[in-house]
């Protein structure tokens, strides 16, 4: 049975990633002040306060219905121009990027709030029309129609504001920028909620822990905590999720363990706090946003696009995302406020990352030496962050990868000698003996 506050959970995940979603938001909130602006429009403090001004109010009924249909005429042919503009946009990324960004393009605030102050001065604007009276000078809502033309101007400069922010959602580097700080701030999070925990945590002894399986099948995306540490709480028990964010889950799989048997009715709440979907945000997790990074640098590598330099920002991007990873533990817990955590996630170890983002890169980048070379560098910088010894393995044995594909690969003279030269200060960051790589054959001529 779905419990509500979870259901309340996806409701409220699917809502703030809706394109509809602040739109809907601001013109509610414009009905509202609409609806203020009727009931004091002809209030008799109001009335004789008109009497007063003159400049700026409309005092004739044909005039104020002329008025406010040419703004609501106008006002929605920049809304139907900036959705128009809005789907290009995706278009474009999709077909040029990724697939995997247009959920985060669309979930973007401040198109749905530029696009929401359209459709509510729309809606603002009808309101007024309909209380005007033909033949009626006394009830002319002017106060309504000179907010309104203010509403207008507004909206001008909005759509100014619009078509510059387009035309910077439409440029790689500002998606590959986003991105990345919105990765980083994800890292950054979980670091400051590691140091909430009374001691640094550790994967708990879990040998013989109760074992439960998942019943559906989909992505695991994201966890209503809250919810979970409750029932936690409230029945003395301790959960290890055993699949990390992205995994595609089959019913049947083992999902998580506890530290007890526990019946199915249970079982089944502890489930349900579990959600599952098809879209990655970059806010939802830094796996994610380092995968569309990755996807993104892919893309322009491929013959179509043909934009190493693309990826080579892309790898300098992540390996400072990287450095970050590698202060994190291979786990991930949610911190209670009055004890140790109860809840414990699995998470990517760091060769399992780098095979996952950096794994393409050196597939689809074989070719390339820039390319290669970028990725040697960015081992290289990664191993002057003083990595504990199990990472720094995984760094060499990548570092590895890349040259045996550049073994094969790199044929040209000139290119392997830029690749030795990228070998030796790769050595010279690693000393080890006896050397962590392998220079690449030169043929003599």
């Amino acid at each position: 049975m779905v419990q509500p506050a979870n259901l309340l959970f996806r409701i409220y995940l699917r809502t703030i990633h809706s394109l509809a979603f602040y739109p809907t938001l601001i013109s509610l909130g414009f009905l509202l002040a609409g609806l203020l602006n009727i009931a004091i429009e002809y209030q008799p403090w109001l009335m004789a306060l008109k009497a007063h001004l003159d400049i700026g109010l409309v005092r004739n009924a044909d005039n104020a219905r002329l008025i406010l249909g040419t703004l609501v005429g106008g006002v929605m042919s920049l809304m139907v121009f900036s959705f128009s503009m809005v789907m290009v946009v995706l278009n474009n990324a999709s077909a040029a990027l990724s697939p995997r960004v247009v959920p985060g393009l669309i979930s973007s605030k401040g198109h749905q709030k530029t696009l929401g102050f359209y459709l509510g001065t729309i809606v603002y604007a009808l309101l007024l029309i309909t209380t005007i009276e033909q033949g009626n000078s006394e009830r002319v809502p002017s106060l309504g129609v000179l907010v309104t033309l203010g509403l207008g101007i507004a909206c001008l400069g909005l759509f100014v504001d619009f078509i510059r922010s387009i035309s910077l959602s439409i440029q790689v580097e500002h998606i590959l920028n986003n991105l990345y700080v919105t990765t980083l701030e994800k890292l950054d999070s979980n670091t400051r909620k590691l140091l909430e925990c009374q001691d640094s945590p550790s994967w708990p002894a879990d040998e013989g822990w109760a074992t439960v399986d998942a019943r559906r099948s989909g992505y695991f995306k994201e966890l209503n905590t809250s919810a979970l540490n409750e029932l936690l709480v409230d029945n003395d028990l301790r959960m290890v999720v055993l699949i990390h964010r992205g995994f595609f889950v089959m019913a049947g799989h083992p999902l998580f363990k506890l530290d007890r048997e526990v019946d199915e009715a249970l079982s089944e709440q502890l489930r349900d706090c579990f959600d599952f979907f098809v879209e990655q945000y970059a806010s939802s997790h830094y796996v994610f946003g380092c995968k569309h990074i990755s996807e993104i640098a892919v893309k322009a590598l491929s013959p179509g696009i043909n934009d190493p330099g693309t990826a080579i920002t892309a790898i300098d991007m992540l390996a400072v995302l990287f450095s970050k990873r590698m202060e994190l533990p291979d786990l991930d817990v949610s911190p209670l406020p009055d004890g140790p955590p109860r809840l414990f996630f699995f998470e990517l170890s760091l060769d399992q990352l780098l095979q996952l983002i950096f794994g393409p890169l050196r597939t689809y980048g074989s070719c390339d030496p820039q390319v290669l070379t970028s990725l040697l560098q960015a081992f290289k910088n990664l191993l002057y962050q003083q990595p504990r010894a199990h990472h720094q393995a995984d760094l060499v044995r990548h570092a590895r990868s890349v040259v045996e594909t550049a073994a094969v690969h790199i044929r040209n003279r000139r290119d392997r000698e830029e690749i030795n030269g990228m070998i030796e200060r790769f050595n010279q960051a690693a000393p080890l003996s006896p050397p962590a790589l392998k220079p690449l054959k030169i043929e003599n001529d």
